[in-house]
């Protein structure tokens, strides 16, 4: 009986390994189909080197890699990242580019601490995670979709596959826009510029990044242009204000597009007025950031872009 349990044990090991429906220990080769972004970026920006790296939330995470001229990119965002998160994997992982693009929204502040979760942890963490029968009902998914032929959900520039976001919310529904905008007016006319601890995290990126030498990119993208006018007309708009010179103190090199002609309605989704459309940002990177850094060339070594 023991002799069993420590075959089946050890075959279900083997089996989550092999497979590794999260990319964790690099070994899949099917493709990530589960919800796994920071998992499955950490192990491909390792296969890669990457001439610059972008990370930031899910706002830069549909940003195409291949539509970026003049550079290998890599994108490293992902949903729902925190500044802690974006540390982290910079930490591990920023000095394999020349250069990193950081998207900011505007007003974004630290989060509550949640520690390294790209560390490998420890030989318990791994050995629950090859011996949980979870994990061996994602590896079968894995098999199925793979079979299947649907898209993987990271590709190896690291871009998520969008098109479910697509399909889902880029479709006219009026009234449930004017309530997206609605709801977001009054979340960001709120805003209150945070005290500096609460972009304590932000200067911890930017002693790390000039630790490894590698030049940051700070770019602040659009608000959809229903949000702007409201900001502008509130009494936030000069806490905004302040947060950004806070933002230009950490971080010199700063592009600020929060209220400028990329917000027009037309570039962000019909149902989600918080995300603006993949090509609209390999626009952003082309003309505001790569071409400020280095006009007229392709070559980021040493690159410099101007404070806005």
């Amino acid at each position: 009986m023991l002799g069993a349990a420590a075959a089946l044990a050890g075959g279900l090991a083997l089996f989550n390994f092999v497979i590794d429906p999260y990319n964790r220990f690099g070994n899949n080769r099917l493709g990530v189909y589960i919800s796994a972004e920071r998992e499955a970026k950490a192990t491909e920006i390792r296969r890669c080197a990457p001439d610059a790296l972008l990370v930031g939330n899910s706002r830069m995470a549909a940003i195409p890699p291949r539509e970026v001229r003049g550079c290998r990119l890599f994108n490293g965002a992902f949903s729902g990242a925190a500044p802690e998160e974006i540390y982290w994997f910079l930490r591990h992982f920023g000095n394999r580019a020349k250069l990193v693009i950081l998207g900011i929204d505007l007003g974004m502040r630290d989060g509550p601490p949640k520690g390294d979760i790209f560390s490998p942890g420890d030989a318990g963490a791994i050995l629950q995670n090859l011996l949980s029968f979870q994990t061996a009902e994602y590896s079968f998914r894995t098999i199925q979709k793979h079979l299947a032929g649907e898209p993987a959900q990271v590709g190896p520039d690291g871009l998520l596959d969008i098109q479910w976001w697509w399909d889902h919310v880029n479709r006219e529904d009026p009234a449930h826009l004017r309530a997206e905008l609605e709801r977001m007016r009054g979340r960001y006319c709120a805003f209150v510029c945070p005290p500096p601890e609460r972009l304590s995290t932000y200067q911890k990126i930017a002693r790390l990044l000039r630790e490894q030498g590698t030049p940051c990119v700070v770019l602040i993208p659009p608000v959809h242009e229903a949000v702007a006018a409201a900001i502008q007309t509130s009494p936030a708009r000069a806490e905004y204000e302040k947060w950004k010179q806070a933002i230009r103190d950490i971080f010199p090199q700063v592009i600020d597009l929060a209220f400028s002609h990329y917000g027009a309605a037309k570039n962000f989704y019909d149902g989600d007025p918080g995300h603006f459309k993949p090509e609209v940002g390999a626009e952003m990177l082309n003309e505001e950031v790569l071409k400020r850094i280095h006009p007229g060339s392709e070559r980021l070594a040493g690159a410099e872009a101007p404070r806005s």
